[in-house]
């Protein structure tokens, strides 16, 4: 009993409850569509490329969270994301957080990966990463 209380204890500990649960993990790309999410897939290149930059997502239609990481927000949450990161957007809107939790970009658009994988590769930090994983 005791066993099962403490893994439920470090599993709710370990679960992402707000983006801040995430800085200086990921680099984060929240993007609210209007459409529904259950179309959105990634494929495996895309994803390779996302986790070669240690990039979080987060699909947002409404209510429903599409995410490549395990995240339990609540609907209160969302509503706070939409206020701060949508900033009464008509359409589809998206931004790319960065690992200190700043906003390095935003668009009024459909999510454009090449544009949000130019941004992070001409980070400094995402090029001194380079040169660690190059340097071994």
């Amino acid at each position: 009993m005791v066993l099962a209380f403490s893994i439920l204890m470090n599993f709710s500990q370990d679960s992402i409850q707000s983006l801040e649960d995430l800085k200086w993990k990921y680099r984060i790309v929240l993007a609210f569509q209007d459409e529904d999410l259950s179309n959105d897939i990634v494929s495996d290149s895309l994803q390779t490329s996302i986790e070669e930059r240690k990039v979080a997502y987060f699909l947002i239609d409404g209510k429903n969270v599409v995410s490549n990481v395990e995240a339990h927000f609540s609907e209160v949450y969302i509503r706070q994301l939409h206020t701060r990161y949508k900033m009464g957007a008509k359409n589809d809107c998206w931004l790319l957080i960065g690992l200190d939790g700043g906003v390095k970009l935003r668009k009024d658009n459909e999510l454009d990966w090449s544009l949000i994988f130019k941004t992070i590769d001409s980070m400094p930090m995402r090029r001194s990463e380079g040169k660690k994983i190059n340097s071994y």
